[in-house]
């Protein structure tokens, strides 16, 4: 078998061309791998700048409902002390003419024979114990026919309480009071106007 003999020449290009391959072929590994390298460092990114986002968005919208939450509850409030607001005008409009009424009522004839009444019921709670009768001072022109009828003392009161009577049982420290600014001063303590807002 005859051997070729490579010339010097033949010899440098072989090694040349192998060289030259060889330094490919790292040269194609280094950049793969650099490649891969760079593949997973912005997968990395990709993630994290997802991750960021989807936290943003979330505080945002929790952001967004608190805001919404804090100003229906201040659009709440402001109607709530418009509405308590209301309520009490008319409460005080309603209970002034409710007051009218009454002021009325003491000119009409049927209003002796309501205190007439109440001084009887106070007269039979008290039995044998020792009673003392109020009248309100706007009263006292009814004083003397009552004290007629009912074979009683009454004291006109050095406070006013609008009209109706007021009786003490001093021996059991008993008030007996269906004065009129009192059953005013509960039914207006009392009263809510239906679908309103009483208090704030």
């Amino acid at each position: 078998m005859e051997v070729t003999q490579l010339t010097t020449e033949e010899k440098l290009q072989n090694f040349y061309n192998h060289s030259l391959d060889s330094a490919n072929r790292e040269a194609e590994r280094v950049i793969g791998d650099h490649q891969k390298a760079l593949d997973k460092i912005f997968e990395e990114h990709k993630a994290t700048a997802r991750r960021q986002a989807e936290e943003e968005i979330a505080a945002e919208t929790e952001k967004a409902k608190r805001d919404v939450n804090k100003t229906l509850s201040a659009d709440q409030l402001h109607i709530r002390r418009k509405l308590s607001r209301k309520n009490l005008e008319l409460k005080e409009k309603l209970f002034k003419e409710v007051r009218e009424k009454l002021t009325a009522y003491k000119k009409d004839p049927s209003y002796e024979e309501y205190l007439e009444r109440k001084i009887r019921e106070a007269v039979t709670f008290a039995g044998n114990d020792k009673l003392t009768l109020y009248l309100d001072p706007s009263d006292e022109a009814h004083k003397a026919s009552l004290e007629q009828k009912l074979s009683v003392t009454l004291t006109i009161s050095a406070m006013p309480f609008l009209g109706g009577v007021r009786a003490v049982i001093p021996e059991k420290n008993i008030l007996i009071d269906n004065s009129f600014e009192t059953l005013l001063n509960e039914e207006r303590e009392n009263f809510i106007f239906h679908g309103g807002v009483e208090h704030e």
